[in-house]
């Protein structure tokens, strides 16, 4: 299976005390890197989040923002302070009483004194956070896994066209190696009769040479393996695992094929089929790095 490392999922809880909401992005990246960001009240649930989105999205680089607003949400509850209020107020007319200043206090600049308000931010418990959060973030995982996963299906399509392309250029591949090996025992032929020598006397030094450059040059063993990897790439594609990392160690054994047919076979219409050849293992290359 392939799944795109590139996706976007949400979820939500609803209750009586508020709304707890979970978003998931995932990007390209060569291994696994997940970030959390919860609320404070939220905090001591960051691991078994990593956790859990782990089991999931096994590759990428995966951000998890968790919002609350509700009662006990970050913010927590705005408290007045009565005590120290009542005590800056005494000791404000204490201090109007000593000096013989007039005037009264105002309520905004009492308000802005140190302790008088504060906010009351208690941490749920972690079986109720996760109680509150489970839900969200199984929702948000299974979307950004569903979108991942469409997208994923839509890029094999294409992988799998190059693939029939590259299957077409190795049988052309094969079948232009009897016509190479014909036209060196011709060329051979003719290089013995323009130097003047007697064909039937030199017949079986040339059939030797004709034997080595056909050990040098027969790509046939190569071609069957480059076959082989194509059946394998399929095969994986249609796997129920994420295939991502063993498509990119198969595609590196398809480029050496290539190149190894391509420095053994000594013809140019050969080294023209190479080159496409090469030219669609990149492009699918360069598709595979965006796979899980």
């Amino acid at each position: 299976m392939l799944l795109s490392m590139t996706g976007f999922g949400r979820g939500e809880t609803r209750t009586d005390q508020g709304i707890l909401q979970v978003e998931i992005r995932s990007v390209n990246h060569r291994f696994s890197e997940i970030s959390a960001r919860l609320p404070k009240g939220l905090a001591l649930l960051e691991g078994r989040v990593r956790e859990k989105v782990q089991e999931k999205l096994s590759r990428g680089k995966i951000n998890v923002t968790v919002t609350y607003e509700g009662e006990e949400a970050d913010v927590g509850r705005l408290q007045l302070n009565r005590q120290v209020a009542q005590r800056y107020g005494e000791v404000l007319a204490e201090l109007r009483e000593i000096t013989g200043l007039e005037g009264g206090v105002d309520l905004a600049a009492l308000l802005v004194l140190p302790d008088v308000l504060s906010w009351d931010r208690s941490a749920m418990d972690e079986a109720s956070g996760w109680k509150l959060m489970a839900p969200a973030l199984d929702q948000a995982i299974e979307d950004i896994w569903s979108m991942k996963r469409r997208e994923g299906e839509t890029l094999a399509r294409d992988l799998l066209g190059r693939l029939d392309l590259i299957g077409e250029a190795i049988d052309r591949i094969v079948a232009e190696v009897p016509r190479m090996v014909q036209g060196l025992r011709e060329r051979l032929q003719r290089r013995l009769q323009e130097a003047g020598a007697d064909l039937e006397y030199n017949r079986s030094r040339l059939e030797t040479e004709i034997v080595l450059f056909v050990d040098r040059t027969d790509c046939t063993e190569e071609c069957v393996r480059l076959r082989s990897h194509l059946q394998m790439f399929r095969d994986l594609i249609e796997a129920p695992e994420a295939a991502g990392r063993k498509l990119n160690f198969l595609l590196q054994e398809m480029n050496r094929e290539a190149n190894t047919i391509g420095s053994k076979a000594q013809d140019l219409s050969i080294a023209r089929e190479v080159i496409g050849l090469k030219e669609e293992i990149e492009r699918i290359r360069e598709q595979v790095q965006n796979f899980e």
